[in-house]
């Protein structure tokens, strides 16, 4: 008696049809189908294989991997399967396995309902025709899907299976967007940190020591079942923060309000490798959902992350990172050495020059601090002059107070938000808790200790939630906030200390001549953002 295989599949399109009333696709009267016919023609049933929810164009099924197996170990010599468009749409596997595979193996193959049979010498063309006609159908119905996917772009619905980090999918319209108040927090932190001269590697460090999940363990904290293909083991199984993950947070328009879909498709409807798509191509929806970040500033990041950022040890970046330019060549001025006794200085050099050997430009060598102490000077007597204008000096006092109170309400508040996690995550455990000790996976003894930990450690967080409810009651309250007329002018003269953000808001690039060898005098010019 031949040892027969039964193989089954359903896949999305066939849900759907199901859906509509046709219920003849289904695993169960496809089963009994199958079974019906191989024990009316005396067929011994070796095993059922069944794979649902999988498209008849890839061989990566696992019911079906298994099946050939077991066709390559010899315990089957029959395979039946309801018709060749279950075992495969493809019509490239279906002559590898059907007219290549299978005879070599002395295994024959029975499509019950359109009567293929590979017993049969004059079956084959019948076959291929079949392979083609399935294979038409799968491309129709790709290029279909594809089209309604890109009107459904166009109009502006969100058709991603999980949310952007900082935003998450509106529970009315799961089409839409909505503001995730916590990760955006961490979001706005990602920008602020970066236009401080941050590097994206010591960014990631200070969200890892500040705790914060990263994206993927976020989404899974938050119980999604979301799986990165993208992400490394340690992303994954820690959830460290990456330097990659931080660029594309950088870079992601959608935190201006900006939808953009229809980045990359894939590279046929028989492949399931992805490519991207020219930008061009994109589809972009302005002013599709509420932003997390201002466009002034995500325009001064994309600027900045454009240009060379040398960084410190430190892992923040120099003042002038990607501000120098040699005024000969053009080209950047790089780090070429320290000054001997002056412990934070070092001497910079034309990039070019470096790399020929002074064959295609000369050193234009400096200290860093004599350029620092340029700018600096030249920076203090713009804001001098604006200071001495009272209009001005009230413009900027108010501008004093409006950042005072935005800070401090933003730090509060990112705060508070970590607390509200934690309390999130503690109530979880203490659900987890109960159902253990329903299920009797943890003695009674050890679950009121558990419980008494964690609901201690609710308490300690809630006292410390409504302390910091308390303080930003009062910060919003707040309106005798008061800078004395002689506060700015210490912050802006007396005190007053460059930084990288301060240099990007004044300055667009510093050129930097040769020294005159004669009277040892030096070129810099400076173009201002004005």
């Amino acid at each position: 008696m031949d040892k027969a295989a039964l193989y089954i599949r359903l896949s999305k399109e066939d849900v759907d049809k199901e859906k509509k009333g046709d219920d003849s696709e289904s695993i169960v009267n496809q089963r009994l189908l199958l079974m019906n016919y191989a024990i009316e023609h005396q067929f011994s049933i070796v095993d059922v294989y069944s794979d649902e929810d999988y498209s008849g164009l890839y061989d990566d099924r696992p019911a079906f991997d298994r099946l050939i197996q077991d066709c390559k170990m010899g315990k089957i010599n029959v395979v039946i399967a309801k018709t060749q468009s279950r075992f495969t749409r493809n019509m490239e596997h279906m002559e590898k396995y059907l007219h290549h595979i299978f005879p070599v193996l002395g295994i024959r193959f029975i499509g019950v309902v359109d009567g293929v049979d590979t017993q049969s010498i004059a079956n084959k063309k019948s076959r291929q025709i079949n392979g083609l006609v399935n294979e038409w159908y799968c491309e129709d119905l790709s290029n279909n899907i594809k089209a309604v996917f890109k009107q459904k772009m166009r109009a502006g619905q969100f058709l991603a299976g999980f949310a952007p980090y900082g935003y998450q999918k509106d529970p009315c319209d799961h089409h839409k967007l909505v503001v995730d108040e916590y990760a955006a927090t961490v979001v706005k932190r990602i920008f602020s940190l970066y236009l401080k001269g941050y590097s994206h590697k010591k960014i990631a460090a200070v969200l890892e020591d500040e705790k914060i999940l990263s994206p993927t363990a976020y989404k899974k904290n938050q119980g999604l079942n979301y799986v990165n293909t993208k992400a490394n083991e340690f992303s994954v199984k820690y959830g460290f923060w990456s330097e990659t993950t931080i660029k594309r947070i950088l870079s992601n328009e959608t935190y201006i309000g900006t939808l953009v879909q229809g980045t990359c498709t894939k590279a046929s409807y028989k492949d399931k490798k992805v490519v991207a798509v020219p930008k061009e191509e994109w589809i972009v929806v302005e002013n599709h959902h509420e932003p997390i970040i201002e466009i002034d500033t995500f325009q001064k990041v994309a600027d900045i992350r454009k240009k060379r950022r040398i960084c410190t040890k430190q892992g923040t970046v120099h003042l002038f990172a990607g501000k120098l330019r040699c005024a000969t060549c053009k080209h950047t001025m790089i780090k070429s050495g320290g000054v001997r006794n002056k412990e934070g200085d070092w001497f910079l050099r034309c990039q070019l020059a470096n790399k020929s050997r002074m064959q295609e430009c000369t050193s234009h060598s400096i200290r860093f601090s004599i350029v620092e102490e340029v700018i600096k000077r030249k920076i203090q007597m713009i804001i001098h002059s604006i200071l001495s204008d009272l209009h001005y000096a009230r413009m900027i006092e108010a501008t004093i107070k409006k950042t005072y109170e935005k800070n401090s309400l933003q730090e509060e508040q990112t705060q508070l938000n970590k607390l509200e996690a934690k309390s999130n995550t503690i109530m979880k455990t203490i659900r987890t808790l109960y159902t253990d000790r329903i299920g009797g996976c943890i003695e009674e003894e050890v679950f009121f200790q558990l419980k008494k930990d964690c609901e201690e450690e609710l308490n300690d967080i809630n006292q410390q939630k409504a302390k910091i409810v308390k303080k930003i009651e009062q910060l919003k309250e707040q309106e005798n906030f008061d800078i004395h007329s002689t506060e700015w002018k210490k912050i802006y003269i007396d005190d007053f200390q460059l930084t990288y953000e301060m240099i990007c808001d004044f300055v667009q690039y510093i050129e930097i001549g040769e020294k005159n060898r004669q009277t040892r005098q030096q070129e810099i010019t400076i173009y201002w953002n004005f």
